[in-house]
């Protein structure tokens, strides 16, 4: 494993001033928040759904919501890929107020996901180019077969960021992305309006996009996820975990104005406005783009000084000792369970840089290290793994078995099970089958043998005094009762959220 030291100096700033090109806002600016909390609702101003397949026969719906009835919201989309996070699909929706974006996402012909959609909400690229355009495998791995890279693209998590708010005007962007009954939004109908190809230019003040129409964020946004396996007559289902912005008291404030442009135009400033690590230095891994921003990690609250100084305060507010839940493998009805544990902050600790050569090497970001460090992260197959301190395991009547590795070797060590994605799939029981039983997943799994059939587990996280990881999911069931009359259905899903455990310190 190589690390590579990231470089961010004054020079690297001039340079990028000096050449010219697209800096978004140069500082961001209009939040009366000083924090990001947990949205307990599901309504904030930052929302991540924390999974999504096609696949095997699954499809994921999405639905994204404007709680706000006065305000439309200009929101950022992001599709970041099982295995180490990179953005494979990315776009704006622009919401009316109490407007709703639906989306289907699938995989073609070629196993690569694609989105369609017939929503008439506003949208960078068009409806017409975003059902025409396949997931990106342009940043994943160059040293895996085509096939294996449009499979990265078949699972993750998806960001949301509300950019920025559209008030109610007779100009600007409000009155193009308006829903009337009966008619398409103007955007739609009047695409070369200077409104809105004027969003296709970086601006570098907050004063600049209010010109537009677009002022500082405040909270509204939700969404609901829906994993459909017609073939198997399955489905599960939730809403997206929401992160709000508020002030001292608590209560619900706006956020910096994180607007940029839907373009490929390089970002010439991306480390002053995300603590990716592949984004920094004067000779960055990965040239980014426009497009690429805002992420989690672009400051949005007036306390985060730095992208680094708010991606750590996200990964606090997300870190517990150990995650919580249940598990049924039971045979008689077919049961399988299959945890999701997603990492939204891990990439802007640690990315990949898979290099023009054969061999891949961590890239850590110094700045944000509460979580994943040289010491406790490793490289593996393209992926940054991480293993929990232990597993701790009862079955349904409190019994725990003396080593959850009593398997084939007496004496061999215990090696608790890993994380070796940022979107990855825990199993129970099921020897490390892939496809797995219920999820279908192949990029990022690991699993774990119980000894029991059914009952709980607690995956810790937390070592010594480095705190516990900045994990959500679900416990995913599938089950089937073979005893069900002739014509009736007799498959069931099951899914539960994920419970946070902080130890006694």
């Amino acid at each position: 494993m190589r690390k590579e030291t990231l470089m961010r100096t004054a020079l690297s700033l001039a340079a990028s001033l000096v050449c010219g090109g697209a800096i978004a806002v140069e500082t961001p600016g209009g939040a009366t928040a000083d924090r990001l909390i947990p949205g307990e609702s599901g309504v904030g101003h930052m929302l991540v759904v924390p999974y999504y397949s096609t696949q095997g026969g699954n499809a994921t719906l999405l639905s994204l919501i404007n709680t706000d009835e006065v305000n439309g919201k200009a929101v950022k989309l992001r599709f970041r890929g099982a295995l180490n996070a990179d953005s494979v699909y990315d776009l704006q929706v622009f919401l009316a107020p109490g407007d709703m974006w639906t989306v289907n996402v699938s995989r073609n012909a070629a196993g690569v996901s694609f989105l369609t959609t017939e929503d008439n909400s506003c949208t960078k690229p068009t409806r017409t180019t975003i059902n025409a355009t396949p997931f990106s495998v342009a940043r994943l791995s160059p040293h895996v077969s085509a096939p294996a890279r449009a499979e990265q693209t078949r699972e993750g998590y998806i960001e949301m960021i509300t950019m920025a708010d559209i008030p109610p005007a007779t100009v600007g962007v409000f009155p193009l992305v308006k829903q009337s009954e009966g008619r398409l939004p103007a955007c739609h109908s009047d695409p070369a309006n200077a409104a809105w190809t004027a969003l296709d230019t970086d601006r570098s003040t907050v004063a600049d996009y209010a010109a537009l129409g677009l002022t500082a964020p405040t909270t509204g946004i939700t969404a609901n996820w829906t994993i459909m396996n017609v073939p198997s007559a399955l489905s599960w289902s939730g809403a997206a975990v929401a992160l709000e912005a508020v002030n001292e008291a608590g209560t619900s404030g706006k956020g910096h104005l994180a607007y940029s442009p839907q373009t490929s135009q390089p970002a010439l400033r991306a480390s002053a406005l995300s603590a990716d690590p592949l984004f920094a230095g004067t000779s960055p891994f990965v040239t980014a783009t426009m497009s690429d921003l805002p992420d989690l990690s672009t400051p949005y609250v007036a306390t985060a000084s730095s992208p680094a100084v708010q991606a750590s305060a996200i990964a606090a507010t997300w870190s517990g000792d150990s995650v919580f839940n249940e598990f049924w493998t039971e045979p008689s009805i077919y049961a399988d369970t299959e945890w999701t544990l997603i990492a939204p902050t891990r990439r802007f600790a640690v990315g990949i840089n898979y290099g023009a050569g054969t061999a891949a090497s961590l890239i850590f970001n110094p700045d944000v290290s509460a979580h994943y460090i040289s010491g406790n992260t490793t490289l593996k197959s393209d992926a940054a793994c991480v293993a929990a301190s232990d597993v701790k395991i009862r079955d349904r009547e409190s019994n725990s078995p003396s080593s959850p590795g009593d398997v084939v070797i007496p004496g061999a060590p215990y090696q608790p099970p890993a994380t070796c994605g940022a979107a990855s799939v825990l199993t129970f029981n099921q020897a490390a089958q892939s496809p797995t039983a219920a999820l279908g997943a192949t990029v990022a799994v690991d699993d774990v043998d119980t000894g029991y059939t059914n009952g709980r587990l607690h995956y810790v996280t937390r070592k010594d005094e480095r705190a516990g990881l900045p994990l959500i999911g679900s416990a995913f069931v599938r089950a089937y009762n073979p005893a069900v009359s002739a014509g009736v259905a007799g498959h069931f899903s099951v899914i539960w959220p994920h419970r946070y455990v902080q130890s006694p310190k």
